[in-house]
């Protein structure tokens, strides 16, 4: 299992060159990263000069460096196939938007005192985001996948999204009886049954996720910002709302600072940022903060995003290859661990997965010829090995979040 490192802030204030700069420097150091965006308007490609898509593209020119741009409307068609199922095809045989003039009264008589506008589920793009992200750090390939979030705002709409769902449930259900139409009595047992049950897995899923964000064993968060009084506001008012959610703040990051030169105006405006700066020290007092200048050019592609991580966390790192916990970064010090460590010997082999949060119950293994598929949560990791698993004789001990596996290959 990967560790996450989201990057939030209001829209703006560099959270995407902050994040991407980190998933360079965290490669370069030899750590497995994915970097992940929710932008849908690509801002991350355009930050890196390389075009992503909607699954995990090795970076060229960076090597141990992935990257994704999440497809929320594809997230989206495949959310809830039963309860899309549903609304295209009700208990009367066609979709509501093909309903003659008389079924459509029926209907309005039926949802009378009910917005439509109510079932807007709010957080429902984050959580498709977070969800989609979620299979990634489940994934044993990435030690460490970097998140450029949307704006807090809707970080904090998901994180409210458990306790809308019960209700929400209750008003979408309603809607879904109407446009059966009164002939159909509700839609029959079955049809409300697997809305229900498609919905129930919905909700555990969302708040699974919570729980992986709220862990800080997986998850850090570093709030990014400008020294301008909007900036600051916001600022401070995330890290209240998330620390609401138990999220922990691992760092701040003051971007776009005016430089400390001899200019009149410049004085001036720095005079003044410091001030905000102050105010910054004073509220997260004891968690790190990392400054960055403004420069001379705006910051994209793979060279000046290097230079920014450089100045974040200090010279890139050789990252040992073992199972054990590090310190990385000097100004924003986070502590991860490899997600997956393999010694194949030819005749057997030894595997080591950091699987946080896992439960030994939800933990599966099967085999078909040199691949190994380890179940975690429903969601397999495969590993492929150089020679044939004997899965029957495989040994399991999981400890303090590492399941290690010995596999030996079949006796012919």
């Amino acid at each position: 299992m990967g560790q996450l490192w989201l990057f939030g802030g209001k829209g703006g204030v560099g959270k995407t060159t902050t994040a991407c700069s980190t998933a360079i420097w965290a490669a370069k150091s030899g750590i497995n990263t994915l970097l992940v965006s929710s932008d849908p308007a690509h801002s991350t490609s355009d930050s890196l000069n390389f075009k992503l898509s909607s699954s995990p593209t090795p970076v060229d020119g960076i090597e141990n460096l992935w990257g994704l741009e999440l497809d929320l409307k594809e997230s989206l068609d495949n959310l809830m196939p039963t309860l899309s199922s549903a609304l295209e095809n009700t208990g009367s045989g066609m979709s509501p938007f093909m309903m003659q003039n008389e079924e459509l009264d029926e209907l309005k008589e039926e949802v009378s005192g009910l917005d439509s506008a109510q079932l807007m589920l709010p957080g429902l793009d984050e959580a498709l985001a977070f969800d989609r992200l979620l299979r990634y750090v489940e994934d044993t390939e990435y030690d460490l996948i970097v998140f450029d979030t949307a704006p807090t705002g809707h970080t904090i709409r998901f994180l409210s999204l458990p306790e809308l769902l019960e209700v929400w449930t209750a008003k979408a259900l309603k809607m879904f009886r109407a446009m059966g139409g009164i002939k159909t009595m509700l839609f029959g047992g079955k049809q409300e049954k697997a809305i229900k049950e498609e919905l129930e897995r919905f909700r555990k899923r969302v708040a699974h996720i919570r729980r992986v964000i709220s862990d800080p064993k997986i998850t850090r968060f570093t709030l990014v910002t400008i020294p301008e009084s909007m900036g600051v506001s916001e600022t401070i008012r995330a890290a209240k709302q998330l620390s609401e959610f138990e999220i922990s703040i691992n760092g701040v990051i003051i971007n776009r600072l005016t430089p400390n030169l001899d200019h009149e105006f410049l004085i001036s405006r720095r005079i003044v940022e410091e001030e905000y700066v102050e105010t910054l020290y004073d509220y997260f007092d004891g968690i790190n903060i990392a400054k960055i200048e403004l420069g001379k050019s705006d910051v994209h592609g793979f060279e000046l995003l290097d230079e920014i991580g450089l100045i974040l966390h200090g010279k890139h790192i050789n990252f040992p290859k073992d199972m054990e916990i590090h310190e990385i970064s000097e100004n924003l010090p986070v502590k991860i661990r490899r997600s997956k460590l393999i010694d194949d010997r030819g005749d057997s082999s030894t595997i080591k997965l950091h699987l946080a949060g896992a439960i030994k119950e939800d933990l599966s293994l099967r085999a078909e010829g040199n691949s190994l598929f380890v179940g975690i949560n429903n969601r397999e990791n495969t590993i492929v090995l150089s020679h044939p698993v004997d899965v029957e004789n495989t040994s399991a001990k999981f400890a303090n979040d590492v399941l290690k596996l010995e596999v030996p290959q079949p006796l012919v």
